[in-house]
């Protein structure tokens, strides 16, 4: 329940903050009404953390789907516009801490800008903001899409003409030409040192790719790029150098003359030797790719990425740095390709005035990194222990990739791998990998069960060793959302080894594990198990065990669906799986029939009956005369569709218990049961023996139930009560002698054929009682046809000083249909009037069914001369005689 009432005070925070940032963008903090939506959002979450496990309020996005503790939650569009926001931005979650403060939060709401700007502004302007912030921290997280070249460098190119002046047109021929920048760069190297060599190779063509240039430097990056010549060795400041040059180059083409030659020559003089060797050669590069390279991208933009790319990749395959140095080497040279950014991506500015999200230039430089790197490398880091360094998007790719190739088996190694970094010593690993976790938990349901498993075990036991609180929440999101997608996956044993393991994290740590067993939703998820359960066949691996760790809900949930069902085959697949449980299901299930509310105890009556009616028997003889009304009906109805066969013994030995309206009901399920040890007491009944305050419907309901056992021993009762006279009359009432007479054709049908001539009955006979037959699917069964009337009834119901109107569609000697004006309860004892004329006919009924403005119902009292006018009524009345019964739910099944 606590679990639930932080998810309701979360989402109430998240909705407040989405206000708070609409009015601060419109009015600014200190307006009215954005200091009185402050309060609220405050309030919200303050509630939303104490109503946690002290481990404060960590809300995470991914794509457009908010994520709370590890857990995603249902979102409005505001919502999803806020996590798109969060997302673009690089930002996996923002944490609340229990320590967080209103000066914080305030700090947290300025940092969103008041206008359109990139999602990267907003990332550096909440890292500002919060810099020394101890109650709310921001977690950081990498995103790589799948080209090599975003749309955003075509859309700076498609702008770049407006940007440089009046030149533009000139600027663009040789800014977009790596040809000519090859010449250029010739052309000022001759004029800056006097060589006409260079200016004379320079001047060569312009059809050539450049081969003196590119020739007398050799390879920049040895191997990683294309020629067998031997490597220069670059240091990072003359990578960084150049970054420099071409930021000045394109800040100097963007002045109001254009590139004057005379600038050119002097940017090109500030750097190294080395450093224009490396600019060359990677002009060259890009000249050599030809048609390949998009002539819409700005060439400055696209040759510093290709500069820092390769020099990154070419210092990660030669060793000289790790996988997570990388990242920081690419940070670092994306600051000074921001700055040629900003110069030439007018276009980025003019999507983000729009509102469209734009790419971080750190994000750019990450997948364009990882799209250089080959396919051997990428297999080796993600086998690797630096493995946590990948952002989960690049994983997530190339996991992918190798599914396309069903390459399963290294998937599931890498996707095992990772997960083992949640183990590292390194805190900043632990927290990134499970970040990661959480966003790659569908890859691991959607994997072989064995990874699955194995990222289970591994952040179960990371959670009981993890003691710094941050890490901790993080931990448990990754370790709750791959619970939570194992459930969705069905995956069993790693759900078995999920329970386990939390066991084992209780035992140790009891209030912690108490926190998290609530966010699984396991037990939420239970009802769909045991379906699963009755449903398969053979039952999928682990279920029964899982089911057996969660044996208190789980014989609930049993419970309810076997109450449910209407069809032998249901009924069986039910009893299946409580057998399966074993003892503990049995032992819960007779405890709440001895000692359980009589509302609660009655429902596992009917389960009970079938497992164990001696029990049942013994437990309900105690305890079924002081039930309410309503109780002792609803056990009368579960233990008839129960299936026992020793239902009917069951019924007869709690025969005296029953309210007397609910004892003609009970001899009717008695005499549908097939049963008869125990039936003397009918004959009894029949013969005129009845319980205390029973009606003549009794005797009635006795004499049609032995009909139905076929009791040999009640056929001298039958035909006392067919025969006797008193004078010239007969002694019993008309009905009573035709439920005799229908008896006596299921005991002795010679003796019956040949009474009848003379019984003053075969005028009467209609409509007659239906047999109870053990082969079809169901297991309650009407005791009489359904009539269909020509015309609609009309009736009303009265109860509890109400009166509600009826049309009565169908009938019989047992009961109904109705359509109501009102809803009635199912169960409630209503008072019949069935006909609108001073000639209505009277009963006393039970409502069962209940649906939209219609209804059934089951006779429990009525007098024997109103029931001969019922038969005469559907004599004369009746259109269409149903033989045949559909399967209808349990509790709807009634006459």
């Amino acid at each position: 329940m606590k679990t639930d009432t932080k998810l309701a005070a979360a989402r109430s925070f998240i909705r407040s903050l989405n206000i708070l940032l609409k009015f601060v963008r419109l009015y600014g903090l200190e307006h009215t009404r954005s200091a009185e939506q402050f309060r609220s959002a405050w309030t919200d979450l303050r509630t939303a953390i104490l109503e946690g496990d002290q481990t404060g309020l960590m809300l995470g996005a991914s794509g457009s789907q908010l994520i709370l503790d590890g857990a995603p939650i249902e979102t409005s569009a505001a919502e999803r516009s806020f996590a798109q926001l969060l997302s673009a931005a690089g930002l996996a979650s923002i944490h609340f801490l229990p320590n967080a403060t209103k000066q914080e939060l305030a700090r947290f709401v300025q940092a969103f800008p008041t206008g359109n700007v990139k999602a990267s502004v907003l990332a550096d302007q909440l890292r500002s903001a919060l810099e020394n912030a101890q109650g709310i921290k921001i977690n950081e997280m990498r995103y790589v899409a799948e080209d090599a070249a975003g749309s955003e460098m075509r859309a700076a190119a498609s702008l770049m003409v407006k940007t440089l002046g009046s030149d533009s047109r000139q600027v663009k021929a040789w800014l977009n030409d790596p040809q000519k920048l090859l010449q250029l760069i010739a052309a000022a190297e001759g004029s800056h040192s006097g060589s006409s060599e260079n200016v004379g190779g320079a001047r060569g063509g312009s059809g050539a790719s450049g081969s003196s240039p590119a020739s007398s430097t050799g390879s920049a990056f040895g191997s990683s790029q294309s020629g067998a010549a031997e490597s220069v060795g670059v240091q990072d400041e003359e990578i960084m150098g150049v970054l420099r040059l071409l930021s000045s180059l394109g800040r100097t083409a963007g002045g109001k003359e254009g590139l004057l030659p005379g600038a050119f020559e002097q940017e090109i003089s500030k750097v190294s030797d080395n450093s224009r060797g490396l600019l060359r050669q990677a002009l060259a590069t890009l000249a050599a790719q030809g048609s390949a390279v998009r002539s819409g991208d700005p060439m400055l933009l696209r040759l510093a990425e290709h500069l820092a790319i390769r020099f990154a990749l070419d210092r990660y395959e030669k060793g000289d740095v790790r996988v997570n140095a990388v990242r920081q080497l690419l940070e670092r040279m994306s600051q000074e390709i921001g700055s040629l950014r900003q110069i030439l991506g007018a276009h980025e500015e003019k999507m983000a005035d729009a509102g469209m999200m734009v790419e971080s230039h750190s994000d750019l430089m990450d997948r364009q990194f990882w799209a250089a790197v080959p396919e051997s490398g990428k297999r080796s880091v993600l086998l690797s222990p630096d493995a946590w360094c990948i952002p989960p998007r690049n994983v997530r790719q190339y996991i992918e990739e190798l599914r396309r190739r069903d390459d399963h088996a290294t998937s599931s190694a890498i996707l095992e791998n990772y997960a083992t970094a949640i183990g590292n010593e390194d805190a900043a690993a632990r927290r990134r990998a499970s970040i990661g976790l959480v966003e790659l938990a569908e890859l691991y349901g959607t994997d072989r069960a064995q990874a699955l498993i194995a990222a289970i075990r591994i952040t179960s036991v990371q959670l009981s060793l993890e003691r710094e609180d941050q890490l901790q929440a993080l931990v448990t999101a990754a370790f709750v959302r791959l619970v939570q997608e194992a459930a969705t996956r069905n995956s069993y044993r790693a759900l078995l080894q999920a329970i386990d393991l939390l066991e084992g994290i209780e035992n140790q740590r009891p209030a912690f594990g108490d926190t998290v067993r609530p966010r699984l939703g396991l037990e939420k998820r239970l009802p769909d198990f045991i379906e699963d359960a009755i449903r398969s066949s053979p039952t999928p691996d682990g279920l029964i065990d899982l089911i057996e760790r969660m044996p208190q809900p789980a014989v609930k949930h049993l419970v309810a669906r076997f109450n449910r069902v209407s069809s032998r085959v249901d009924s069986q697949a039910v009893v299946q799986v409580v057998k399966a449980i074993g003892q503990e299901a049995m032992a819960n299930l007779r405890e709440t029939l001895l000692t359980a509310t009589p509302g609660d105890a009655a429902e596992v009556v009917g389960l009970l009956c079938r497992l164990d009616p001696g029990a049942a028997g013994k437990y309900l003889v105690s305890r079924l005369r002081d039930w309410p009304r309503s109780a002792q009906d609803r056990a009368l109805r579960l233990v008839a569709a129960s299936g026992s066969e020793k239902r009917g013994w069951l019924l007869l030995s709690v025969f005296e218990q029953f309210e007397s309206m609910l004892q003609p009901l009970a001899a009717d399920e008695i005499g549908m049961s097939s049963g008869t040890t125990g039936a003397e007491r009918l004959v009894r009944i029949a013969a005129g023996d009845l319980p205390a305050g029973a009606s003549p419907l009794l005797r009635i309901k006795a004499i049609e139930a032995l009909g139905r056992l076929q009791m040999a021993d009640a056929a001298p009762v039958l035909r006392e009560i067919l025969e006797t006279k008193k004078m010239w009359r007969w002694l019993n009432h008309t009905e009573m002698r035709i439920s005799a007479f229908h008896a006596m054709c299921q005991i002795d049908p010679d003796w019956a054929a040949g009474f009848l001539p003379h019984s003053g009955l075969a005028e009467h006979l209609e409509p007659a009682p239906r047999d109870g037959k053990a082969d079809t699917p169901w297991f309650r069964q009407r005791r009489y046809s359904r009539i269909k009337l020509n015309t609609p009834v009309p009736a009303t119901a009265s109860f509890e000083r109400q009166t509600v109107p009826l049309q009565i569609r169908a009938l019989n000697l047992s009961g109904g249909l109705a359509s109501a004006e009102k809803h009635i309860t199912p169960g409630t004892l209503v008072s019949l009037r069935i006909g609108s004329s001073l000639r209505s006919m009277h009963a006393q009924a039970f409502v069962r069914g209940a649906r939209a403005q219609a209804l059934s119902f089951e006779f429990a009292d009525m007098d024997l001369e109103e029931r001969s006018r019922l038969r005469q009524f559907l004599q004369e009345n009746g259109a269409t005689v149903s033989i045949a019964r559909a399967p209808e739910k349990q509790v709807e099944a009634h006459s």
